[in-house]
């Protein structure tokens, strides 16, 4: 959708209070007497600071809405999650900057989302501690449902981690966040609520450097009966120990948490996607204990964050006023200078260590469209000692390696079988990026596929495989195309001394393995011949989505075709559930 014509932009532009006719007037002169569009008149306004990328884009389009809410000027998106949209705002007559949260637009006629948006804006406003973020109002509109909050500058603790060198805070920093946020969680259970969404995307460190806690979305007390899925952490736990819901000590286990992972850089239960896997029990009762994984941590902080983390809830810390005090104590010891000098030459050699392992673990792409063979591959790989990405569509894969997303792949593999004929595309195209050209790759191609083989661009690093093919030669493949010297010395047979007497004959020139020197017609053939069928009951696998069979040969001329409405599956997104980026919805 192109910009309106200029006339009409200016009257949706005065009548939203975007600009004034001053400033209106200002970017006009801007032109002299050259004709400029109303695009060009727009990017203008966006270079000077008089408008924000968000409202460009959105005049760009046309859209008369979403751009106010009551008194205040939307700037841009902060977040977004399941429930409500957090905006950056500024009061058009005061010029106060703001964070003003929205509800949905899904739940503007859901009475019970209503009533618990505005509990949470009543609540918010009746507590006031330095380390929440301070709630100023809660309002409405003829459609929407708002909160007005203080905004804080500053980022995340994921965002914060992120930027990290060895991905953890030092134990000092670490210990006076969880301090911030233990305090903040003791202020509001005396008020009688609690938190229930503890987790690195909810505290804020702002520029100050004391941590802010957000979000009390899912802030409970006895009247409170709403549920949403962002609470699925806290029911797996409460269900796996046995004690009612809202417990107040489950607060501290995921305070514990985030502590753990802001000393370590991981996160103790993982980071799992499926919702069915996070519910597991076990996810809770066979967390290790911190110095085992990092031994660089220091006993007075281990203690903390191993006792906030007891399976057991008797034998956690039973409120957050004792683990306030355990998180003095600590931070005590830690200004006293503990074990430094130790704690330092073990937190070294265990970096090196970790860093060592991860360079030696071959990481691969799998790209398949079938979730049961997902999880084939996956496991499959894994045991045998790779890291794996998995992604449910070509064209998703190509856009992550393309985006540098999946930086470190040493391989892809295409499942045609699934897949259909954009695999053999998708295989092609790697070709055409500078970033991916060498990158080994393996298309999958079933009895009735092989015909596409010829189609495939194959090479050396570049294998079409037929099926039937067992998975442990696929990884056989694998293994031969990521680490080919190591593979060759494991296939070099133990040389045999010559005979004394007589002149060690020179060996002719010996049958070379690389595949450029095969016919490729005979070496799929054998392929064929040779390799067993994949070890899976074919009958369980009900979600398989097989290409037609009876399609013409001309790979080349066929159109990609829509990526299947699968999501992907991915590692690094243990928020997925709650916290993404919704920019295409309405703002009415």
């Amino acid at each position: 959708m192109s910009a309106p014509a200029y006339d009409d932009l200016t009257q949706i532009i005065l009548s939203l209070d975007l600009l004034d006719l001053g400033k209106l007037r200002d970017l006009e002169n801007s032109f002299g007497a050259r004709i400029f569009t109303s695009e060009e008149f727009l990017q203008e306004a966006l270079r000077r600071g008089y408008l924000t990328k968000f409202q460009v884009e959105r005049l760009s389009k046309g859209e008369t809405t979403g751009y106010s809410y009551g008194p205040y000027i939307v700037q841009y998106l902060i977040g977004a999650g399941s429930f409500a949209r957090v905006f950056r705002c500024i009061h058009k007559d005061t010029g106060q900057v703001v964070a003003v949260k929205v509800l949905r637009a899904r739940f503007r006629d859901d009475k019970t989302a209503i009533n618990e948006f505005e509990r949470e804006g009543e609540f918010g406003a009746a507590m006031h501690h330095p380390n929440i973020a301070a709630v100023y109002e809660s309002a409405k509109t003829k459609y929407d449902h708002y909160i007005v909050m203080e905004f804080v500058e500053g980022r995340t603790l994921r965002e914060e981690l992120a930027v990290q060198k060895n991905g953890r805070l030092e134990p000092r920093r670490a210990t006076r966040i969880a301090r911030d946020v233990c305090s903040a969680l003791s202020y509001a259970l005396n008020q009688g609520y609690q938190h229930r969404d503890m987790k690195l995307s909810n505290i804020l460190l702002a520029s100050s450097g004391k941590a802010v806690l957000l979000d009390f979305g899912l802030i409970a007390d006895d009247a409170s009966g709403f549920k949403t899925q962002r609470a699925i952490e806290y029911a797996a736990l409460e269900r796996s120990t046995h004690v009612p819901r809202n417990d107040k000590r489950s607060d501290l286990y995921f305070l514990g948490a985030v502590y753990y992972q802001l000393l370590t850089g991981i996160a103790p239960l993982g980071e799992i996607k499926e919702r069915s896997k996070r519910l597991v029990a076990d996810r809770f009762k066979n967390v290790k204990p911190i110095r085992e994984v990092a031994p660089y941590v220091p006993r007075c902080v281990a203690y903390v964050v191993d006792r906030a983390m007891k399976f057991n809830p008797e034998e956690r810390f039973q409120n957050p006023t004792q683990m306030l005090e355990a998180l003095d104590g600590a931070a005590s010891a830690l200004d006293s200078g503990v074990d430094v000098e130790q704690e330092e030459k073990l937190m070294t050699a265990a970096m090196q260590d970790r860093l060592e392992k991860e360079k030696k673990q071959t990481s691969v792409m799998i790209v398949e469209a079938n979730s049961n063979l997902q999880d084939v591959f996956r496991e499959f790989f894994k045991k045998a000692g790779y890291r794996v990405l998995v992604v449910s569509n070509c064209d998703r894969a190509l856009e992550r390696l393309d985006d540098g997303e999946a930086f470190g792949v040493d391989a892809v593999l295409f499942n045609a079988q699934n897949l259909g004929k954009v695999a053999v595309v998708a295989f092609n195209k790697l070709l055409e990026n500078r970033q991916t050209k060498d990158l080994p790759a393996v298309l999958i191609l079933d009895e009735n596929q092989v015909k596409w083989a010829p189609a495939a661009q194959r090479g050396k690093k570049r294998l079409a495989v037929g099926m039937p093919i067992s998975m442990k030669r696929l990884l056989m493949v694998v293994e031969k195309l990521t680490n080919p010297e190591q593979t060759e010395k494991k296939e070099q047979p133990a040389p045999q001394p010559a005979p004394a007497e007589k002149k060690p004959v020179q060996p002719s020139a010996p049958q070379e393995k690389e595949l450029d020197d095969l016919p490729m017609d005979a070496f799929d053939a054998a392929l064929e011949d040779a390799w067993k069928r994949f070890n899976v009951d074919k009958e369980k696998l009900s979600e398989t989505a097989s290409a037609p069979h009876d399609e013409p040969e001309e790979i080349e001329q066929i159109p990609t075709p829509a990526p299947a409405n699968v999501e992907p599956v991915v590692f690094d997104d243990p928020d997925a559930d709650s916290d993404y980026l919704d920019p295409d919805e309405d703002h009415d």
